[in-house]
């Protein structure tokens, strides 16, 4: 493997802010050496768009799911249609799903009741499933505890503490973080990452939202996990090239053969 190769495990690459240079974004991130961008989606209009930026670029990939935020639009028919999407090559699996009560967009019960469905589809369909859990692990544990687990399970931009790592770590979860890791305020946070098993652990931007420590009230963009990694390996105590080895194993193992890695 050349080094650094490196994967941006969530990104949104859809977003309005990237419509002028979602091109030249993408060749900055292959500059800096982040090869593969996978967009989550978050309602289906943006899981149509990303799709066709994954048809459109070789480097892109993408989850369909429909996010927190948007639970009220959500019906039955989206299921069949997130199904039908999964079936495309460069669909990984479903995302962005879960809870989000710092907002509160959407009723709490509401919530729950499409994230259970989203959930057990990845389950049924055996795919992996990147989560959107924030202010809400109360009701999310309890949420899944019947429920039939999708093979790999990512919390994204995890920010729980570590009690709550700890509980995810034995149920078999993995946990994704992009700048946020960087930032002056996050101590906990690296500590947190400096206890995860390194086999756990993936790097995102969350862009273009999150830019990392001396990008901050900038456009956040792929090329940018190339800081984040050099945070990533002074908590790990290990080098931006070990790390970025393990990344990409980290990688393989939980996206499989469609994300094309060898």
């Amino acid at each position: 493997m050349n080094s650094p190769f490196l994967i941006d495990v969530h990104a949104h690459l859809e977003d309005e802010k990237f419509s002028e240079d979602v091109r030249e974004t993408i060749e900055r991130a292959s500059a800096a050496g982040i090869k593969k961008i996978i967009n989550a989606g978050c309602s289906m209009p943006e899981c149509e768009q990303i799709i066709k930026l994954a048809e459109t670029f070789p480097e892109c990939f993408c989850l369909v799911g429909v996010h927190p935020h948007n639970a009220k639009e959500f019906d039955d028919s989206n299921l069949k249609t997130i199904e039908e999407y999964t079936k495309h090559n460069k669909v990984l699996g479903i995302g962005e799903i879960g809870l989000d009560y710092f907002y509160d967009f959407a009723p709490k019960d509401l919530q729950i009741e499409v994230f259970q469905k989203q959930w057990e589809l990845a389950a049924k369909l055996n795919m992996p499933v990147e989560l959107h859990i924030r202010d809400a692990y109360d009701d999310f544990f309890p949420s899944i505890k019947n429920l039939p687990q999708p093979p790999k399970v990512m919390l994204h931009c995890f920010s729980g503490n570590l009690d709550i790592a700890r509980k995810a770590l034995d149920m078999g979860f993995e946990f994704s973080i992009g700048g946020v890791l960087t930032f002056n305020r996050s101590e906990e946070t690296r500590q947190i990452f400096k206890f995860i098993p390194d086999n756990r652990i993936h790097l995102e931007t969350d862009c273009p939202y999150l830019a990392p420590q001396g990008k901050r009230g900038k456009r956040n963009e792929p090329a940018y996990v190339a800081i984040t990694i050099e945070t990533l390996a002074k908590v790990k105590q290990i080098s931006v090239e070990h790390a970025s080895e393990i990344l990409y194993q980290n990688a393989k193992n939980f996206f499989g053969d469609k994300l094309g890695l060898a």
